[in-house]
């Protein structure tokens, strides 16, 4: 007798992509392991472009990285990560 699983094995989470995830507010993000300044001298030097969002009239709100455009910088880098 056969029950279908609620949850996935460690293997099988590890190959969802998110098209974005959020910055995470301290420590390392769960995908890249890049830090929150890695991220904001990516953008600032123009190899990356975050997503930011917010209410209207708000100045706070997420700032959000998209996981396509980090998984391609890093491809065209070649995986040198003295390069980011």
């Amino acid at each position: 007798m056969s029950h279908s699983k609620a949850w996935e094995s460690p293997r099988s989470v590890m190959t969802i992509k998110p098209e974005f995830f959020a910055l995470p507010a301290i420590g390392r993000d769960p995908h890249f392991g890049l830090s929150r300044s890695t991220y904001y001298d990516l953008e600032r030097r123009g190899l990356l472009r975050l997503a930011r969002l917010r209410k209207p009239g708000n100045i706070r709100g997420r700032v959000m990285v998209p996981f396509p455009a980090v998984l391609d910088l890093l491809r065209r880098m070649g995986g040198d990560a003295a390069a980011i």
